[in-house]
């Protein structure tokens, strides 16, 4: 079993690092895939490149069940469902999606959304101001596929972008050394 957990990783914070420790610790996964964004992603403005997201999550998880992925960086961005058949195809093995259920109340806004749902098992953060039995209705036949887990954290990249010297204590030491050297986030040394 692979868990593949996409997201744009602007920047990889703590809370990246006790999610993924977290969903090891309980599904016991071959691999952990950590899958960013490419640059042709159109939904976020990203503001930092794709190798410098792909260089920090390399700082940020160095265990060898860890892999940063470059599958979505390409020059078109062909969605989570493409992502997810590859490193199917690559490993072999059942892929699980981990997102938080933020994401998952517009997964049908994906591409191929319904092949993804039908396809994939998911691994699915509590948030609050979210009601996952309801999110999860939508998806019927598919509820089993959904596995939640609850884990509360007031940790969030969005926070440390717009004040970065304020929260900067959510970025792992090594990516904030990275950031101050990259003068990513309007940091510096």
């Amino acid at each position: 079993m692979i868990v593949v957990y996409g997201g744009t990783f602007n920047p990889p914070t703590k809370a990246h690092q006790i999610i993924a420790n977290k969903i090891i610790e309980i599904f016991r996964p071959d691999k952990f895939i950590l899958l960013p964004v490419g640059d042709h992603y159109t939904w976020k403005d990203l503001h930092v490149s794709f190798k410098d997201r792909f260089n920090m999550l390399k700082l940020a998880f160095e265990e060898e069940i860890f892999v940063v992925s470059e599958l979505e960086n390409s020059n078109t961005y062909k969605g989570t469902y493409h992502a997810l058949n590859e490193i199917k195809n690559t490993y072999k093995t059942s892929v699980y999606f981990l997102l938080g259920a933020d994401n998952l109340s517009y997964v049908d806004q994906w591409i191929n959304y319904e092949a993804l749902i039908r396809d994939f098992n998911f691994i699915v953060l509590k948030r609050p101001g979210f009601d996952l039995d309801e999110i999860i209705l939508k998806y019927h036949p598919h509820e089993h596929k959904f596995h939640i887990i609850e884990l509360h954290l007031d940790i969030s990249s969005s926070m440390y972008r717009k004040e970065p010297k304020k929260y900067e204590d959510f970025i792992p030491d090594n990516v904030l050394t990275y950031i101050a050297k990259k003068k990513l986030y309007e940091v510096t040394l």
